[in-house]
């Protein structure tokens, strides 16, 4: 999505853009969002990360050897984040500026920062880093990991580019505490430009939840199955879609749905939505695509990260099980208490996360 967002912007302001993406991230070939990136993009470098297997002398000599050399000079620090920056990707990468000479290069995530380090073809290009999470944190509980070794290791990282991207206001203000102004606060633009405050009298849902079956997003709704759904009010329809829907229990009152290409539907459809979040960075995207539609959120604290302000913004928070399953009953009850956290949503959505106030922070980066 906010690969998407970005790509709109350009295509929007009419800047020519190509788009570098990994050929075996997340199944491409079978990924609609790929149709929407051929759309937006003027090229699109679906990039290995090594080479395919063939002559083996050939193979040994322009790959096995120099990617020896190239992890030794690369080497982590023991106890860091993961650098997942190949020498046949780097190799890969650097032919294609070769051929081109940009203005700008965004590499998203600091996984990938090793692509512009000591890279003698970025020329005059303005180097962006979109960080998307303080990826220290979402590795802490990685075996051997060092607090002190992975933070310096990242933010070495991320000093490597001329212009760093948080997508939160909480990693903005940490990131701006070593870097400095380098560090923009940049929120993820929707396409929705005013937020809806359409209320359905008669949903189809009472609650919705949009997740991924990453680690964090399992273990959250184990929670609420295990310890919040057994407080809920009789009767409540749920529908959740994603792939954490093979983690969903079969029940009555459940609808699973392991994908959807357009939300948009579903969210005109439900009355709440969900996130039930015990641990992760960065904004919750889930989060603001359902205050864009005028739904308002139960969530835990973890669900609030990156918001800019973390009360009056039309969620109700709290970690405890059955106050967290009380806060759905009542919106869903209550339609005073309804409308007054739907519209604290809606005015959070469009005065940060629109399009046009979005656009506006992009516009200074890109002088446009």
């Amino acid at each position: 999505m906010r690969a998407l967002a970005l790509l709109e912007y350009f295509h929007d302001r009419q800047l020519d853009v190509d788009f570098v993406g990994l050929n075996n991230w997340d199944s491409w070939d079978i990924n609609p969002a790929l149709g929407s990136v051929n759309k937006w993009a003027s090229n699109v470098y679906l990039l290995k990360e090594k080479p395919e297997v063939g002559n083996v002398l050939k193979r040994l000599l322009l790959y096995k050897l120099p990617g020896m050399q190239f992890k030794r000079h690369n080497k982590v620090p023991a106890g860091s984040i993961p650098d997942y920056t190949t020498y046949y990707l780097k190799k890969s990468f650097e032919e294609l500026l070769i051929q081109k000479q940009y203005d700008y290069i965004i590499v998203s995530y600091a996984y990938w920062a090793t692509l512009v380090k000591d890279n003698p073809y970025i020329g005059s290009a303005r180097t962006i880093i979109d960080t998307h999470d303080f990826l220290t944190s979402q590795h802490q509980k990685d075996s051997k990991f060092q607090t002190s070794v992975s933070f310096g290791d990242e933010l070495s990282r991320l000093n490597l580019f001329d212009e760093i991207w948080a997508i939160s206001t909480d990693e903005h203000y940490l990131f701006s505490q070593f870097l400095g102004d380098k560090v923009k606060y940049l929120p993820m633009p929707f396409k929705t430009s005013t937020g809806s405050v359409e209320t359905v009298s008669v949903p189809k849902y009472d609650l919705i939840y949009v997740a991924s079956d990453n680690e964090n997003n399992i273990r959250s709704i184990n929670w609420f199955f295990e310890e919040v759904y057994q407080y809920l009010e009789d009767g409540i329809k749920i529908c959740i879609i994603g792939k954490i829907t093979s983690h969903v229990p079969d029940l009555a009152n459940v609808t699973k749905i392991p994908f959807l290409s357009d939300l948009s539907s579903i969210y005109k459809s439900s009355k709440v939505a969900l996130c039930p979040m015990l641990a992760g960075t960065g904004v919750k995207i889930k989060v603001v695509e359902a205050l864009s539609f005028g739904l308002p959120v139960v969530c835990t604290k973890r669900g609030v990260d990156g918001l800019p302000n973390k009360v009056n913004n039309g969620c109700l928070v709290n970690d405890h099980p059955r106050i967290f399953a009380d806060n759905i009953n009542l919106l869903i009850k209550d339609q005073n208490e309804y409308l007054k956290h739907q519209k604290q949503g809606v005015d959070l959505f469009r005065s940060t996360f629109s399009k046009l106030s979005c656009y506006m922070i992009l516009d200074e980066s890109f002088n446009s």
